[in-house]
C-alpha cells in the first residue's frame, strides 16, 4: 500500500481496499514568523473593538451629561383623575433624580397639584378632581441627575374622559321609573334597569344601588351597569321605609336611615358592599345607635357628619377606626364640601364654615348679587370659600322675587341659571363631584301637580334638568329627568 499526500499536507487519501478517514489530517506547524504576524493581528482588531466600544461609551456618557435626564415613561389613571383627588401623575426617567421642587412643575389648564421624587419617579399627586374631557399638559422644568447638574425639561400630556351622567326618569301612565345613562352632549341614551317607585340610587364603578318601595316596606338591589345581574341587598329585619339614602363610591359604603313602621323615629344603618355586607346601625357617642335629623358622606371616606336630634353634630368614622368626634351644635346641616375638608352649618345666629380637621370655624354670608343682598337657600360647597346656592332677590317691582342659582366666592356672586319664565320653579341641583358642572331640576310652572307618595325626593311632574358648566356659566345639555349623578 502507497500513502500519498493532497497538495499543502491538508488530507489524506489512500489506495488499494483501505477505507478514507474523513477526519483525518495532518499537523499544521507555525514558523514563529507567523505566529508574530497572527498575534499581531489579533492585537489589532482587540484594540479597534476596544476603540469603538470606548467612544461609543463616550458618545453616550457625553450625551446623557449635556442633554440631562429624559422622560420615559408615564403612569396617570384617567379615570380616577376626574372621579377622587389625591390621585397621582407618575413620571418616569432615565436616571436616578435629584429633587424637584413644585415651584418646577407647570399643570396646564392648571390643577392644584404637590410633587415628590423618588429615585428616577416625579409623582405629581393632583390634590383635588381634575376637569372632564380635557387635555393635560405637565411640565417639569430644570430637571438634573443625582449625579451631574445639566438639567432638561420632562413632559406628559393625558387626556380625561367625557363625562356619563345617570339620571332617574319617572313613568307616566303606569310605566316603570328607569335609571338611564348618557353622555353629556350625546342623545343616545341607555335604561339601566326600570322599576316601580324607584326612590334613589347610587352608582359605583360596576353597579348601580337602587331603593325601591311599595309605600310601606323598601328594597335595596345591587343591579350591574348592563341590568343582567340583580342581587337583593340586606335592610333591617323589620317592617319599614328607607327614608334617605347615600353612598361614598370610593369606599363603596351605602349608608341609609330607616323608620320602622308605626315609628316616627329614624335610625342611621350603614352597609359596605365589601366583605359580608352586614346591615348595621351607626353608633354615636353614648354607643347608642344614632337617631339623625340629618346627615351626609364626607366625600372619599368612610366618614359621615351627622346631626343628632338633641342638634349635636358629631364626624363618626363607620368602620370604626377612629372615635366619635363631637364638632358643635347646631340648627341645621346645609353640607359639607366636595373637597372633604369643610362644614357649612347654621346656628341660630349666623351660617358658619367649620374646619372638619380642626373644629375652628367663621361666620359666613352670601355675597351680594348685582350689590343686592339676597335670600340664601340651599347650598352646595365647592370648599371652604367656594360655594352654589339658590337664593332669591327682590324684582325690580320690590313686590316679587328672582329665584337664581349662583357661584358665590365670599365676595361676590355670579350667576349661573334662573328659570326661563317668572313662573319657573326651582326644584333643586346637584354639583359634579369635581365643581365643573352643575344640574338645576326645574318646572315650567309652581301648580305642576307632585306625586308625593314617593318617600325619597317627591318631585313635581315632567321635570327638567339643566347642565351648566360653572366655570363659563354656559348651558351645555338639558334633559328630561332628575337626581343627576356623575
Amino acid at each position: 500500500m502507497t500513502r500519498t499526500s493532497t497538495e499543502g499536507g491538508r488530507g489524506r487519501g489512500t489506495t488499494g481496499g483501505a477505507t478514507p478517514d474523513p477526519f483525518a489530517s495532518d499537523p499544521v506547524f507555525l514558523t514563529e514568523e507567523d505566529a508574530r504576524e497572527a498575534g499581531a493581528r489579533w492585537r489589532t482588531r482587540w484594540i479597534a473593538v476596544v476603540t469603538v466600544l470606548a467612544v461609543l461609551c463616550a458618545a453616550f456618557v457625553g450625551l446623557t451629561y449635556f442633554q440631562g435626564p429624559k422622560a420615559g415613561e408615564t403612569q396617570v389613571d384617567t379615570t380616577a383623575v376626574v372621579e377622587r383627588p389625591g390621585q397621582q401623575l407618575r413620571v418616569f426617567a432615565n436616571q436616578a433624580l435629584a429633587h424637584v421642587d413644585a415651584s418646577q412643575v407647570v399643570v396646564t389648564p392648571a390643577a392644584a397639584f404637590t410633587v415628590q421624587t423618588s429615585g428616577d419617579v416625579v409623582a405629581v399627586t393632583f390634590t383635588g378632581r381634575l376637569a372632564y374631557d380635557t387635555d393635560y399638559h405637565v411640565r417639569i422644568g430644570g430637571v438634573s441627575s443625582v449625579y451631574q447638574r445639566q438639567t432638561s425639561t420632562l413632559e406628559a400630556r393625558f387626556s380625561t374622559p367625557p363625562a356619563t351622567l345617570y339620571r332617574l326618569v319617572r313613568g307616566t301612565g303606569g310605566a316603570d321609573d328607569r335609571i338611564e345613562r348618557a353622555g353629556l352632549r350625546g342623545s343616545d341614551r341607555t335604561t339601566v334597569w326600570s322599576a316601580p317607585r324607584i326612590q334613589a340610587y347610587e352608582v359605583f364603578d360596576s353597579a348601580v344601588a337602587v331603593v325601591t318601595d311599595d309605600g310601606a316596606q323598601s328594597s335595596l338591589s345591587l343591579v350591574s351597569l348592563d341590568g343582567a345581574a340583580v342581587e337583593t341587598l340586606p335592610v333591617p329585619d323589620r317592617p319599614g321605609l328607607i327614608t334617605r339614602f347615600a353612598a361614598d363610591r370610593a369606599t363603596t359604603t351605602l349608608a341609609f336611615s330607616f323608620r320602622p313602621t308605626g315609628s316616627d323615629v329614624e335610625t342611621l344603618y350603614t352597609l359596605p358592599l365589601q366583605g359580608q355586607r352586614a346591615v348595621s346601625p351607626v353608633l354615636g357617642l353614648s354607643g347608642q345607635p344614632v337617631e339623625p335629623t340629618d346627615w351626609a358622606f364626607v366625600p372619599g371616606e368612610d366618614v359621615v357628619v351627622v346631626q343628632s336630634v338633641d342638634d349635636s353634630v358629631s364626624v363618626i368614622d363607620l368602620s370604626g377606626a377612629d372615635p366619635v368626634r363631637p364638632v358643635g351644635t347646631y340648627s341645621l346641616l346645609q353640607g359639607v364640601s366636595l373637597d372633604g375638608t369643610t362644614l357649612i352649618a347654621a346656628s341660630a345666629i349666623a351660617s358658619m364654615v367649620v374646619d372638619l380637621a380642626t373644629g375652628d370655624e367663621r361666620p359666613r354670608a352670601p355675597a351680594p348679587v348685582d350689590g343686592v343682598l339676597p335670600f340664601a337657600g340651599p347650598l352646595v360647597a365647592l370648599d371652604s370659600d367656594h360655594v352654589v346656592q339658590q337664593v332669591s332677590v327682590p324684582s325690580d317691582d320690590g313686590l316679587t322675587y328672582r329665584t337664581l342659582v349662583v357661584a358665590d366666592d365670599g365676595t361676590t356672586s355670579r350667576t349661573l341659571w334662573q328659570p326661563p319664565s317668572a313662573s319657573g320653579v326651582v326644584e333643586g341641583f346637584d354639583v359634579s363631584p369635581n365643581g365643573q358642572y352643575l344640574a338645576v331640576q326645574s318646572v315650567g310652572d309652581a301648580t305642576t301637580p307632585t306625586d308625593y307618595s314617593y318617600t325619597i325626593d317627591p318631585v313635581a311632574d315632567g321635570v327638567t334638568t339643566t347642565i351648566v358648566d360653572i366655570a363659563s356659566g354656559a348651558v351645555v345639555a338639558s334633559y328630561e329627568g332628575f337626581d343627576t349623578t356623575w
